[in-house]
């Protein structure tokens, strides 16, 4: 977890939650042809895939859970309509169109709920989240987190592509280390 400068407002009741999707809700597999071949290849390959779940990241199963609860908030909800929903849940994600409708379809088949979702083609997500003020962001690529964690607490996801050249600096260092002693 990054150090923030997130001040929570103690009257307010709603826990905000917010996600990356690839590399923390989804494998990361669009993501390496992303890195591989660029964004035309990648939104080439989310069209051709649309219909198709991406595999699950290493935060599906706690999105999973969390949208049990929100599914229960809801049917309280139903008999009692002066009830406020207390859990929110974003995805905020670099995805746009059009391949934010695979991940839409991803989450759909998983039948989960997010009560926002921003596909950012490039906007920096610090910015949606200083208007969001999530409890939590998580994402997989620790460039995103310098500007999301001065405006949320932000955790870094360390999974995927674009966390192996980090992974396999450590992996040398530590061999290095061995040979010399």
């Amino acid at each position: 977890m990054l150090d923030s400068e997130f001040e929570d407002d103690e009257a307010d009741k709603t826990l905000r939650i917010a996600f990356d999707f690839d590399g923390v809700l989804a494998g990361d597999e669009s993501e390496s042809i992303m890195q591989s071949s660029g964004l035309t290849e990648f939104h080439a390959h989310e069209v051709r895939n649309v219909m198709q779940p991406h595999n699950p990241g290493p935060l599906k199963e706690f999105m999973v859970r969390i949208s049990k609860i929100q599914t229960v908030e809801e049917e309280h909800k139903k008999l009692n309509p002066e009830y406020e929903n207390r859990i929110r849940v974003s995805i905020v994600t670099a995805r746009n169109a059009p391949s934010h409708e695979r991940a839409m379809n991803t989450l759909k088949s998983w039948g989960v709920m997010a009560n926002d979702a921003f596909f950012l083609g490039g906007i920096e997500k610090g910015k949606i989240l200083g208007v969001l003020k999530p409890h939590i962001f998580f994402d997989d690529q620790s460039g995103h987190l310098k500007s999301t964690s001065a405006v949320a607490p932000s955790v870094h996801i360390p999974f995927g592509i674009t966390n192996n050249v980090a992974s396999e600096t450590v992996l040398t260092a530590k061999s290095q280390i061995q040979v010399a002693l």
